[in-house]
């Protein structure tokens, strides 16, 4: 089995997610029926409770998607010892030959290396089983995606909004910090993980089109006629060219505020190339008069067209968002403005010198006080077979063909999610 492990968590390690949830079905009938599964290729390959796979005991099943499954799992190491569960993600082999799909996964495997903060999924492995499976073991959660709230309330509250926001906004300082940019921040990627103590703790998935900032070409992203992202919260300078800066990530964020505050989404339509073009050429629709002025400002500067007229970083994001916090709320959830204003405007806090300071952070640094320090370093690994590799002469030889928005035609759109 060709693998390059990152790290593996033992028994011991217990992690911060509450007890993982998935299901033990003693059959494929079974678990036909409680997932209410009928693809019947993924009935036909599915792994049951107690069998393996390479050096992983099944222990349940999580979801099935397009490419293949994910499991609830535990590393059996040669002595016999055990990880903690692991969620284990394993592609079909008909996908294990795409360059494309094993491009994704060993990026995933790269970024987790490199970036160590509790704010981002961890992947501790990464490998090929003899029979074709391309396969990722990752961190297994318990909790919700930020897409299923939203699809269950409708709308966020201001002070849950504000501080899921705060969470997100520093899971993504690490990773700018760390040198990359995601690219694709939507609701479906960003988890709310329940904790022991009943808490929450915002995880930021899928970093499969995630980019190096020293990268100056992406061979993944350069496919003539083709935009990888989400088009409803693409950044307009992305519907263009791939090579983007942490401000994209930031725009996308932006929109994901608009989506909590509202329940719809600023821009849409019947294409994707529609979406585009209304992200590039649209105003942003005005928030209703119930979201606190404030906040509407700072989700108008998010999504601002020019990447220049954003906020500039995520940690100045998050002292303007801490600031608004501090003086706006103490404790009420109003279903979006707090009953008190600071009195301060956006300019006023953008203006104070504290935000040169170290004290501009504060925000972040109540947060991180209570969590695991982040340490952008890299983490040594076991085996180094594949995963430092360079795309295939395939994949670097193909065309980087930009995408003209004058032209008047349709734009196939590869979606991000692998599930």
């Amino acid at each position: 089995m060709k693998r390059t492990i990152v790290d593996i968590p033992d028994a011991r390690e217990t992690g911060e997610s509450d007890a993982p949830d998935f299901v033990r079905a003693s059959s494929v009938e079974e678990l036909a029926k409680t997932m209410q599964l009928g693809d019947q290729a993924v009935l036909n390959r599915v792994l049951l409770p107690g069998k393996q796979f390479g050096s992983y005991h099944i222990l349940g099943f999580v979801a099935a998607g397009g490419m293949g499954e994910i499991y609830a799992a535990q590393r059996v190491a040669a002595d016999g010892t055990r990880s903690r569960p692991l969620a284990l993600k394993v592609i079909s082999s008909e996908y294990s030959n795409d360059w494309r799909v094993i491009e994704r996964f060993k990026r995933e495997a790269r970024i987790s290396r490199a970036i160590s903060s509790p704010h981002v999924a961890r992947v501790y492995e990464y490998g090929e089983s003899p029979q074709g499976h391309v396969f990722l073991a990752m961190d297994l959660l318990t909790g919700e995606e930020l897409f299923d709230r939203l699809h269950r309330k409708k709308v966020l509250g201001a002070t849950e909004l504000a501080g899921l926001i705060l969470q997100i906004l520093t899971g993504l300082d690490h990773i700018h910090t760390g040198g990359y940019v995601h690219r694709d921040i939507k609701p479906e990627n960003i988890f709310l993980a329940r904790k022991k103590n009943g808490s929450e703790l915002v995880k930021i998935l899928d970093f499969g089109i995630a980019k190096s900032m020293e990268q100056a070409s992406d061979p993944l992203l350069s496919v003539a006629g083709q935009i990888f992202g989400t088009p409803q919260y693409l950044a307009p300078e992305q519907a263009s060219n791939p090579d983007v800066d942490a401000r994209a990530d930031l725009y996308s964020l932006g929109v994901v505020m608009f989506e909590c505050v509202t329940g719809s989404l600023p821009f849409d339509g019947e294409t994707p190339y529609a979406i585009l073009l209304a992200h590039q050429n649209n105003a942003v629709p005005a928030l209703p008069s119930t979201v606190d002025p404030e906040m509407a400002e700072i989700i108008y500067k998010a999504l601002a067209k020019r990447p220049e007229e954003r906020f500039q970083s995520a940690k100045e994001m998050i002292y303007v968002i801490g600031r608004w916090l501090d003086q706006t709320s103490d404790g009420e959830d109003e279903v979006l403005a707090p009953q008190r204003s600071s009195g301060l405007s956006l300019a006023d806090i953008l203006d104070d010198e504290d935000l040169a300071t170290t004290s501009g952070q504060h925000r972040q640094l109540k947060a991180e006080q209570s969590q695991t320090a982040y340490t952008a370093q890299a983490h040594p690994s076991a085996e180094e077979e594949e995963l430092d590799e360079e795309p295939s002469a395939v994949a670097q030889n193909i065309t980087i063909v930009a995408i003209a928005l004058t032209i008047v035609a349709a734009i196939w759109v590869a979606i991000s999610a692998l599930f």
